[in-house]
């Protein structure tokens, strides 16, 4: 930006300043002029006194007057400025000298055209000059030779540089009297219009300040007088324009108010047209919420009671009505399900959680989730896991599982013959975060180009002839693109008609560093495995999931064709292949049979599962051999302790018959009241309970049963008809470990069962009649059973000495606590104390203080106080066990 200057600085700079240059330049020029002038007259008047002195020594020294000639020297240093005067003769020779004395003159370079030679030095003016012969009367040089001798005078400088300080003098008055004068002038001139600028800047405040009632008045009939006259003008127009502007202020007025009185009543209107939306919004809703939990409810209970009706002996029409009936709920319940999805997304109402989930885990139970619809197709289902994949992330599971479940069972419904693959891949990876890409491919009917745009729309599928022949409401990939946007995703399908489908989404998702890992997968590491498939899809999922583990596999064109010498072999059979007589392998390593009917199995030496299996049981059957006991009705609980909360009849009546089959009595309560009240007066091992709830709901009483009584560490399973829940944190703040949708199905349960209660503590039943037992040392029970200790871990050694060594660290502490809690008589602690240690011994071979806690729990449950027998036999038994601890080393009965 250009800088601006004022006036005053204008006036100085453009005035002041040229006048100043002007005055030095000037006067050093005269000085410079007059001194130059001074020099030269001096220099002339010395050449002049030497001519002159030169022709007067000539006579003096033709004649021979040397006494008259030193009286003319000492005379001529009366002359201004002469210092000294010498006569030489024409060698050279001194013959008269006035003054300091000097050096002979250089008379080289002289002749009789030029007579004289003046050096200008430093300290000195000295000039030469030769003597000529005096001429004849007649005017003839008397001397041939013409030279009798030499002038030399030296002239000194001081009366030069006095008249060069005068001048010097001179010219600094001279420049001082002009900037004096400057000075005045522009003086006066900035006071002139500074006062003019004054008075126009008073003027320009009093107008901008809003007075009008002014004249200004600026004398001189110059400039400034003119822009006074135009502030004068402008002042008036100013005040004219005001006054028509007043006017058209009042009428502008008149008419907004006018306008807000119309807008008032718009607004009111609009309002009340708003509230009114709200209200249907907020009654839709909640017509919707209620609706869907109205609607699942009845369903939970056609479900539960229709799979209960197929596990009985019932065959014919009665099971295909069954049957139809299942199938029937199951399809209602996903129509309803993505209803429900749907109008969240529409709604924005979303919660996302943040909790570990295993990949691996999640895609395989969604793959075993939707194998018997694949399975009455025939269809392969397999799943592929990249290597640099992370096994564990932190994301909301339940939308993970909910988007994978759309588009495989999509898959599955646009397939009539082939396979179906699921493929989780790693593109980008840092320290804390990876993006990972799922991708669902199936080789079913396709989709046009045409068809592809309409895919992701509301309530649309490929054309209306897809929706007669597969039915589908078609919001479940708008369902699945809803939630992958709202998780900050992409999606997209790739497709061609007649050749398949491969839809893929991608999510940027946080890495569980902290991950647990329950099985060791590289103890197989090295071992051989013989596989047969007759699908070459799936064989080589199992394939690429051995060679993971570090295995050696041996893929084999057919069941005859597999290796007997290898360490263990998997047999992946087809619908057909499982009806046949399997040969006969004699081996010392497992033989895994993989099959869609695992229940239907011969009772044979194999180990079979159902397909598609899940990695963990994989690894547990070859690495232990077990028998599949996936089914309830295998599993006993006879022991455990579980309270079932709800307040609809029939699903009490179904989670009771569930609960039932795997050997529980379960305590139930139809309210959140009942629930507290039994959980302050007994330890349970498990709990679920429903959300909804009059008196006192899910949360609260979860809340309320972890603050005080005797179950603040029991698991708690939530259970609501929502497909969702609202807020997971609540839950988690409320205590609440896990959350089940309504209808829950037999494997959910399954697994919970599985995963938070312990096997049964019964004691085999013994016969009164029998002989008494060997009462010798080696026939006594051991305080520590090694075997059952590797049973209980399925054959791990490290796991099974940290369980067994974290309960005898705890031993002492507990020991004294419960022989506190039984001297100072508070029967509720000790109760809560030895149901802990209950739960310990279940997962860990120590049968005797397992027997002496499973008789005290009994005998606090029938009466308080206990029997004094019944706790010290709990006290010897833990002494035992540390005694046994000092006399073994953990790491050598483990190796």
């Amino acid at each position: 930006m250009r800088r601006r200057y004022g006036f005053k600085r204008l006036i100085l700079i453009m005035g002041l300043l040229p006048v100043l240059l002007i005055s030095v330049g000037f006067s050093a020029y005269l000085t410079q002029q007059q001194l130059a002038d001074s020099r030269e007259l001096l220099t002339q008047r010395a050449k002049s006194a030497a001519q002159q002195l030169s022709v007067v020594s000539s006579h003096m020294m033709q004649d021979h007057h040397e006494d008259t000639l030193a009286y003319i020297l000492h005379t001529a240093l009366e002359e201004p400025g002469v210092r000294a005067v010498s006569i030489y003769n024409s060698d050279l020779e001194l013959i008269s000298h006035a003054g300091p004395g000097t050096p002979p003159p250089n008379v080289e370079g002289l002749s009789r055209f030029m007579p004289f030679k003046v050096m200008d030095q430093a300290d000195d003016l000295q000039i030469t000059w030769a003597i000529h012969a005096p001429l004849s009367a007649e005017g003839h040089q008397t001397d041939a030779d013409g030279h009798l001798g030499w002038v030399q005078m030296s002239y000194g400088w001081h009366q030069y540089e006095l008249m060069k300080y005068q001048s010097y003098l001179a010219a600094a008055i001279f420049l001082g009297l002009s900037v004096l004068v400057c000075i005045l002038f522009f003086s006066y001139i900035n006071h002139n219009i500074g006062r003019d600028l004054q008075i126009l800047r008073m003027a320009t405040h009093r107008l901008t300040s809003g007075q009008r009632d002014l004249h200004i008045h600026v004398p001189g009939g110059d400039e400034f007088s003119e822009l006074a006259e135009d502030l004068n003008e402008l002042n008036a127009a100013q005040v004219r324009e005001l006054k028509e502007l007043q006017l058209n202020l009042e009428q502008s007025n008149s008419d907004l108010r006018e306008t807000l009185e119309t807008l008032e009543i718009q607004n009111i209107e609009l309002d009340l047209a708003r509230r009114e939306a709200v209200t249907a919004s907020r009654v839709k809703s909640e017509f919707l919420a209620n609706t869907s939990h109205e609607i699942r409810t009845p369903l939970n209970s056609i479900l539960g009671f229709s799979n209960i009706l197929l596990k009985a002996d019932i065959r014919g029409r009665q099971r295909e009505a069954v049957e139809t009936i299942r199938n029937s709920a199951v399809n209602l319940l996903t129509i309803i399900n993505d209803i429900l999805d749907f109008s969240k997304l529409e709604a924005g109402k979303l919660v996302f959680d943040k909790a570990p989930v295993q990949l691996r885990e999640l895609a395989e139970d969604t793959l075993i989730m939707l194998a018997p619809g694949a399975a009455e197709k025939r269809l392969d289902l397999a799943l592929f896991v990249e290597k640099d994949t992370p096994e564990a992330i932190l994301s909301d599971s339940l939308r993970l599982r909910q988007m994978l479940t759309n588009l495989v069972s999509n898959a599955i419904k646009f397939t009539p013959t082939g396979t179906v693959r699921v493929d989780i891949s790693c593109s980008e990876r840092d320290d804390d975060y990876a993006t990972l890409t799922f991708k669902v491919t199936d080789s079913g009917i396709g989709m046009s180009a045409e068809q592809r745009k309409h895919i992701f729309r509301d309530f649309g599928q490929g054309d209306a002839s897809v929706t007669r022949q597969y039915g589908g409401t078609g919001l479940g990939l708008v369902i699945v693109q809803g939630l992958v946007k709202e998780m900050g995703g992409e999606i997209g399908v790739e497709s061609e008609l007649g050749h398949g489908s491969t839809f893929w989404f991608s999510l940027r998702l946080a890495i569980d560093h902290n991950a647990m890992q329950m099985r060791d997968f590289q103890s197989l590491q090295g071992s051989t495995v013989a596989l047969y498939d007759s699908s070459p899809l799936y064989g080589l999922a199992i394939c690429d999931l051995l060679e993971g583990w570090g295995m050696n596999v041996q893929l084999c064109q057919g069941i005859d064709d597999i290796n007997t010498q290898a360490d263990h072999c998997i047999l992946s059979l087809d619908a057909e292949e499982s009806c046949q007589p399997l040969p006969t392998i004699h081996r010392d390593g497992a033989c895994v049979v993989l099959s869609y009917h695992s229940e239907e199995h011969p009772q044979d030496n194999n180990v079979w599962l159902s397909k598609p299996v899940s990695h963990v049981r994989l690894f547990d059957a070859l690495n232990t051999g077990l028998s599949d006991d996936n089914q309830l009705n295998n599993r006993h609980f006879r022991n455990s302790q579980v309270l079932i909360v709800d307040d609809n009849p029939s699903n009490l009546l179904i989670l009771s018959t569930f609960l039932e089959d795997a050997g529980i009595s379960p305590v139930s309560a139809q309210n959140g009241v009942e629930a507290v009240s039994h959980c302050q007066e007994q330890c349970f091992d498990l709990i679920f309970i429903d959300i909804q709830m009059p008196q006192l709901d899910g949360i609260a009483a979860s809340r309320q049963i972890r603050q005080r009584g005797k179950n603040q560490h029991t698991p708690i399973v939530a259970l609501s008809a929502y497909l969702a829940p609202e807020n997971p944190s609540q839950l988690r703040d409320a205590g609440i470990d896990k959350y089940l949708s309504k209808p829950v199905n037999e494997q959910q349960l399954t697994n919970i069962l599985q995963h938070y209660l312990a096997p049964s503590c019964d004691l085999p039943p013994t016969d009164e009649h029998a002989p008494e037992a060997d009462t010798d040392a080696e026939e006594q029970p051991r305080p520590v059973d090694l075997k059952q200790c590797l049973l209980l871990s399925k054959q791990r050694p490290t796991l099974a000495k940290n369980m067994l060594s974290m309960l005898l660290d705890e031993l002492p502490g507990l020991r004294s606590q419960l022989t506190q809690a039984f001297d100072s008589k508070e029967w509720d602690t000790l109760t809560e104390l030895n149901h802990g240690l209950k739960g310990n011994c279940c997962y860990t071979g120590v049968p005797l203080l397992k027997q002496a806690v499973c008789e005290l729990e009994a005998d606090l449950s029938a009466q308080k106080p206990p029997q004094q027998p019944l706790f010290t036999a709990v006290i010897t038994r833990i002494d035992e066990l540390l005694a046994w601890r000092e006399e073994h080393e953990l790491d050598a009965l483990f190796d």
